[in-house]
């Protein structure tokens, strides 16, 4: 008994702290942000580096996500779907960042 309430609790409180981050808006511009980081990755990425038919991918997704957001449907969405949503968006940003960073310099002189 305490410990489905102590879970309860639990799920209450992560939704509150992450209700003004999982707002349609909000993950529209994180998404938005996202796809712009994939074509920057894009032009400038290695191939062996990270493929570019994922990086691909990650655009057309973005697009087919900034879509949904702007639909009704989307508001009505489980809170904890959306915090999943937010979680794997800021996982494949991370991942783009890292790929860019790993990216080789284009020239050896030091700017």
């Amino acid at each position: 008994m305490f410990a489905w309430f102590a879970q309860l609790l639990t799920t209450i409180k992560r939704r509150v702290r992450y209700r003004d981050k999982v707002t349609p808006e909000a993950i529209r511009r994180l998404a938005a942000e996202l796809r712009e980081l994939a074509e920057m990755a894009e032009i400038y990425a290695h191939e062996e580096m990270t493929p570019r038919d994922r990086i691909k991918r990650i655009q057309s997704e973005t697009v087919q996500l900034i879509a949904l957001t702007e639909r009704a449907e989307f508001k009505r969405l489980p809170v904890d779907r959306r915090i999943e949503l937010l979680e794997s968006l800021l996982a494949s940003k991370r991942h783009i960042i890292n790929s860019m960073q790993a990216t080789p310099s284009p020239t050896d002189i030091i700017q």
